[in-house]
């Protein structure tokens, strides 16, 4: 199984696992170079304070250097001391098994260059013994090198606190690494909780079913954030459904009644036999019917196609501002009739558009607007070009449209209460209509 099959939580664990175990070996291994620079310092400078007060027990009578007889009795295995002529011969030496600590040239050459030289050299035993070498010089006043003093010791203990050390770290890690590995994946789990609750409530949610919220009580982070965002795509698609059930059932409706209309014609022509004159009225009666249909349909068919994304405006080049006078020529006369006259306030606006889709949005707007006005009021038509943009309005004088409504009027088939009661006629669609016009358009 590869790493991206493992779950989100395996993943988080074992990333946890990883990155502590990192941690522990760089702080390990720097721990131990650390301590053992200081553990070997501090035994450097042991053997050179051990050197300086051997040296003070040094005599250099007639430049060979001897040991005092207290020093000289250096019990065995205490520390390893050698003293040399300025010729690299052993003098004397003591303790520590001194034929397996071998002599080395280079070192002893230092040493009567008047530098002290640390160095180290393996007993019969095998073990590690460390050694300072430092020049021996006469009291006189120009202090010449008469010798050379060696003082060792055995370093066996520090390594073994070192490799203890190493031990501990080796066998401790694991152990920590498993309880770190257990502890990520119970973390993990609970950091993880909200999305499985989003998990099993998103598994649960069927298209009947959609009120079902977390309202998880979480802090404003990612999970929260995330909570709250499912939340809110919940709420949008409810709304997306409860839509188009009522677009479904006000479609159904709306159809319904041209239907029903038809069908008690075709009735009542079917009753009896009729003369030619009669059946030609019922078909007259028919053709309204009809018309009401097939602009209902055609009205579903753009919507359909703007949900669908295809409500491509053709595009061409023409001033809205003809296209606005014309439309007012056409409807000044049942403006007249109605008592409310139209207004013309419009300047010219070349742009490039789909001047039919222009013109159904136009006609919706100023049916709406004569359908809500009064006699004696006024609707006013215009457009003007703004900034490399044209704009288009009509303005009326009527009722204006309720603050409750005022986020529904795109809705299709929505309309208000009188709407409802069909007291004004119209299908609800028209503003939904302008609307994905206006989006077709980049409006």
């Amino acid at each position: 199984m590869t790493a991206r099959r493992l779950p989100v939580r395996w993943r988080l664990a074992l990333l946890y696992a990883a990155l502590l175990a990192v941690s522990m070996m760089v702080f390990g291994g720097a721990l131990y170079v650390v301590l053992r620079q200081q553990l070997y310092t501090s035994f450097d400078e042991q053997l050179l304070n051990q050197a300086a007060l051997t040296l003070a027990s040094i005599d250099d009578e007639d430049d060979v250097p001897s040991l005092e007889p207290s020093i000289s009795t250096i019990p065995d295995g205490e520390y390893f001391l050698r003293l040399l002529d300025t010729g690299g011969r052993t003098i004397f030496e003591t303790g520590g098994n001194p034929a397996g600590v071998p002599i080395e040239d280079h070192v002893v050459a230092a040493a009567l260059g008047g530098r002290s030289e640390h160095s180290a050299a393996l007993d019969d035993d095998g073990e590690v013994m460390r050694l300072v070498s430092v020049p021996i010089r006469s009291e006189d006043a120009n202090g010449a090198i008469t010798g050379v003093l060696q003082i060792g010791l055995d370093r066996n203990e520090i390594d073994e606190t070192l490799s203890g050390l190493l031990t501990t770290l080796a066998l401790a890690g694991p152990a920590v690494l498993l309880v770190a590995a257990v502890g990520g994946y119970l973390l993990a789990g609970r950091a993880l909780a909200p999305v499985a609750t989003i998990t099993t409530l998103a598994a649960g949610i069927g298209a009947g079913d959609l009120r079902s919220r977390l309202n998880l009580d979480l802090p404003d982070d990612e999970l929260g954030r995330l909570a709250n965002t499912f939340d809110g795509m919940l709420a949008r698609i409810d709304d997306a459904f409860e839509r188009q059930r009522r677009f479904t059932g006000d479609a159904a409706h709306e159809l319904r009644t041209p239907l029903s209309l038809m069908r008690s014609q075709v009735d009542l022509a079917l009753a009896r036999p009729r003369s030619a004159v009669a059946y030609r009225e019922a078909l007259q009666g028919f053709d309204g019917d009809i018309d009401r249909m097939t602009a209902l349909v055609g009205t579903l068919l753009t919507l359909a196609r703007s949900d669908a994304g295809q409500l491509a405006p053709d595009r061409a080049p023409f001033d809205l501002a003809d296209t606005m006078h014309l439309i007012v020529e056409q409807y000044a006369p049942v403006a007249e009739e109605a008592g409310v006259p139209l207004r013309d306030e419009a300047a010219p606006a070349p742009l490039v558009a789909d001047e039919d889709l222009l013109v159904h949005l136009v006609v919706n707007l100023v049916d709406n607007a004569l359908a809500h006005t009064p006699s004696g009021g006024t609707v006013t038509l215009g457009c003007r070009s703004e900034n490399g943009q044209v704009r288009l309005w009509v303005a009326d004088t009527g009722e204006g449209i309720a603050p409750d409504d005022r986020d529904r009027v795109f809705d299709r088939f929505y309309r208000d209460d009188a709407g409802r009661t069909r007291a004004r006629r119209g299908t609800g669609l028209g503003l939904a209509i302008c609307k994905a016009i206006a989006e077709a358009h980049g409006g």
